[in-house]
């Protein structure tokens, strides 16, 4: 009798075990859903600013093919766009210093030559006429050289093609 009992006890503990955890699986199910959910669209997100990044950086469009570029190789590039830009900058910003102090000196060394006791009005004339013939000489070289650099850059980055003629 005392087996009937103990079977009778452990299926009335079996019972209730068996009900308790069925809400807590059904509870943990709902969880894990809702959590695959959330991670899939933080997922979705981020390969769509991916994406965003690969159109955006000039040296990396994505292929025709199934697959295209991993999305290391986008970031990859995207690294070394960021870095060639700032070196750009700072390099685009000292050229900028150095050509306000040569404005500042050719300004003062103009100054200079129309105050000089040997200049006369005649002359004067000549001078500044002749200084801004140089400036704007200066100014279309300056020009020149800029345009040649952009126009290589594009060149490397697969923009304009290498057959492309450069006008003189």
């Amino acid at each position: 009798m005392l087996s009937y009992i103990l079977i009778f006890d452990i299926c009335v503990l079996m019972f209730f075990l068996c009900k308790s955890e069925a809400p807590r699986t059904t509870r943990d199910d709902k969880r894990r859903a809702q959590h695959n959910e959330v991670e899939r669209r933080r997922r979705d997100k981020i390969n769509n600013w991916i994406v965003q990044l690969s159109k955006t950086i000039p040296d990396c469009t994505i292929d025709a093919t199934k697959t295209g570029q991993s999305k290391g190789g986008i970031l990859s590039k995207a690294c070394d766009y960021i870095q060639e830009m700032r070196q750009s900058n700072l390099r685009l910003g000292e050229e900028l210093n150095s050509l306000d102090r040569l404005r500042l000196d050719n300004q003062l060394l103009r100054q200079q030559v129309l105050t000089a006791p040997f200049c006369t009005s005649q002359s004067k004339t000549f001078l500044f006429a002749l200084f801004q013939f140089l400036s704007l000489f200066i100014q279309v070289e300056e020009w020149k050289t800029k345009n040649q650099i952009l126009r290589n850059q594009l060149r490397q980055h697969g923009i304009v093609g290498a057959a492309t003629p450069d006008p003189q």
